[in-house]
């Protein structure tokens, strides 16, 4: 019987050739991330930033994660989907501020590298 086993698994081991098996699979990254800031509206005192992405190759993703960093402390996280999805909108932000938005493809518990993008919302918005 344990002979079965291995050479079943032995046959479908070497069957394993697709680009994105689990041993050669990479979780390809976002490019060309943007960020433009500006105020969220008539009467509203704060600001709000437009993210956009390319998305990522890896046809396998699920989507991205996005975090609002501020120094060294993170603000915000928000999860985009579908994979296919390559903007976000925040608002309610501070004027006059810098944050890093940090983005990642993810796959189940695999990460793609991180892209980021530093930007300054506007000093004063009315």
């Amino acid at each position: 019987m344990l002979v079965m086993a291995r050479a079943a698994f032995g046959s479908w081991a070497g069957s394993v050739s697709a680009s994105h098996s689990l041993s050669t699979a990479t979780l390809e990254p976002v490019s060309g991330l943007t960020v433009a800031t500006g105020c969220s509206g008539l009467l509203d005192l704060l600001a709000k930033a437009d993210l956009s992405w390319t998305a990522t190759p890896s046809g396998f993703a699920e989507g991205y994660k996005v975090e609002r960093w501020q120094d060294l402390t993170v603000e915000a996280t928000a999860v985009v989907t579908p994979r296919t999805s390559t903007t976000s909108t925040q608002t309610g932000l501070a004027t006059g501020t810098t944050y890093t938005w940090k983005v990642y493809a993810y796959a189940h518990s695999w990460t793609s590298t991180i892209v980021a993008v530093t930007a300054t919302t506007p000093a004063l918005c009315l």
